[in-house]
């Protein structure tokens, strides 16, 4: 049975009393009875009984039908004191029964509910060229907002694309405004938002560079350039009552936590072409000029291709990126971390998508230009385009990597929380699914789904990542 045949009983017992408690305990509910009366007050409202058919069935296929039932009617009452009646869309049903911290800023702001009404936007809302630090945290929200409503309805790709484009307005504006009267440094991103694929609650990787010639003038360019830094990290990472911008991780830079918050040009490339890294490498695959100075910009672009794109052939490449996933994994395991319930960094996970990419661009990228990418899904495509990647491997990576990068998603949608630790409490293991779009009518159903497809998924990750960076070794 489909959550729609549910939705059809439940509505029919409400015109005939109120819905069965069997049946929200059915759908997943929580707490079945309060649940259901929750439901039942819902389809009592004066504006929400008109419309039961729209929102019900999405509320009864989210992972909590009776909170979001409630923020419902209290959405519906805080309309109408504005004397602006509430349309009950199913988006709207889909973000107050699955996100918690969506629903709360739609109570405290119920104009945003007008977003979701009739034909949901195709992107988010641009960030005001003029805003202020808390109409950045304001147009952060209302863009997740209508990203999160239309987070079932296309491809899985168009929303991290959409996640980080609003990342990209967002931090376009705070270095201006950190800036103020002074010269903004080059803001590159790294990571997630390096290649287009942020979370609902990632933190943003960034890293700067700035003109700053190699005398007194360069040394007050680099002083000014970190002070401007501080100030964008601080005001990102400030929590308010309006929630937080971004987390900014500023660790990426050259020496880590204990190195210059920014460098010059020169003396960043001086850092890679003496001491750089084979990870540091691996992780400048995702380098994305954000904002700022354009020209530093440019000419650090144009100075690190030689280190991160090697043209002669490397065989040890393969073999560091194994080295350090393998080390990874070792130290969280002796660290007591539970990684075997990780979405990331566990066996079949996120990251052995990322690194069995990563190492085949490492490997190939030198020659093969159209292999430079920071997106792991454009990788894939490349590199099957260009006969490196079987089509089966790639058909994998690429379908495993889109059904982790949901599941994580579908983690952090509730309370904006940065996390790939799948949940052991049996009620969130439970809404997790439907988190997911998992719409068996029995919330039971979609859970053993969902586990069934969360082990083939890994087993199916892990057998390419051990055959094509783990299993290197053997040849």
């Amino acid at each position: 049975m489909r959550v729609n045949e549910l939705a059809r009983r439940v509505i029919e017992s409400l015109r005939t009393g109120g819905p069965r408690v069997e049946d929200l305990a059915r759908a997943g509910a929580p707490a079945p009875a309060e649940d259901a009366a929750a439901v039942a007050a819902a389809a009592r409202d004066a504006d929400l009984a008109a419309q039961l058919e729209r929102w019900l069935p999405e509320l009864l296929a989210s992972a909590s039908a009776g909170a979001g039932a409630r923020r419902l009617a209290a959405l519906a009452a805080a309309r109408r004191e504005r004397d602006r009646p509430l349309t009950a869309t199913a988006a709207l049903a889909r973000v107050l029964g699955n996100s918690h911290f969506l629903g709360r800023w739609l109570l405290r702001e119920p104009d945003w509910a007008d977003d979701l009404a009739g034909e949901l936007a195709p992107a988010p809302a641009h960030v005001p060229a003029a805003a202020d630090w808390s109409a950045l945290r304001r147009a952060k929200y209302r863009g997740l907002l209508r990203i999160a409503a239309r987070d079932l309805g296309r491809p899985f790709d168009g929303e991290l694309a959409e996640l980080s484009a609003l990342a990209d307005g967002v931090l376009r504006r705070a270095l201006a405004l950190a800036s103020g009267e002074r010269e903004p440094p080059a803001l590159f991103a790294l990571g997630k938002l390096g290649g287009r694929e942020l979370n609902f609650s990632s933190d943003v990787d960034l890293m700067f560079v700035c003109e700053a010639p190699p005398d007194e003038r360069g040394h007050a360019a680099r002083e000014s350039a970190a002070a401007v830094v501080r100030e964008l990290k601080r005001r990102l990472d400030e929590p308010t009552d309006e929630g937080f911008a971004y987390r900014v991780d500023l660790d990426l830079r050259p020496e880590g936590s204990a190195g210059a918050l920014v460098r010059g040009v020169e003396g960043t490339l001086g850092y890679y072409e003496l001491r750089g890294a084979e990870w540091e490498r691996q992780m400048l695959l995702r380098l994305r000029h954000v904002a700022g100075c354009p020209s530093a910009a440019r000419a650090f672009e144009a100075g690190i291709e030689p280190f991160v794109y090697r043209r002669a052939i490397d065989p040890g490449v393969i073999d560091a990126v194994r080295a350090m996933k393998i080390r990874i994994e070792t130290q969280r395991r002796e660290h007591g971390r539970d990684i075997d319930g990780n979405l990331k960094e566990g066996p079949g996970g996120i990251r052995d998508v990322e690194f069995t990419v990563q190492a085949l661009q490492l490997f190939h990228a030198g020659r093969r230009p159209e292999l430079r990418t920071g997106n792991v899904l454009a990788a894939i495509e490349g590199l099957a385009r260009a006969g490196i990647l079987p089509e089966a491997s790639s058909a994998v990576l690429a379908d495993g990597y889109r059904w982790l990068r949901r599941a994580e998603h579908a983690l952090q949608l509730a309370e904006e929380q940065q996390t790939a630790q799948l949940p052991r409490d049996a009620g969130e293991r439970t809404a997790l699914p439907r988190r997911m779009g998992y719409v068996d009518a029995a919330a039971e159903d979609a859970a053993q789904r969902f586990e069934a497809d969360l082990a083939r998924t890994r087993a199916r990750v892990r057998e390419q990542f051990e055959a094509l960076v783990l299993g290197s070794a053997a040849r």
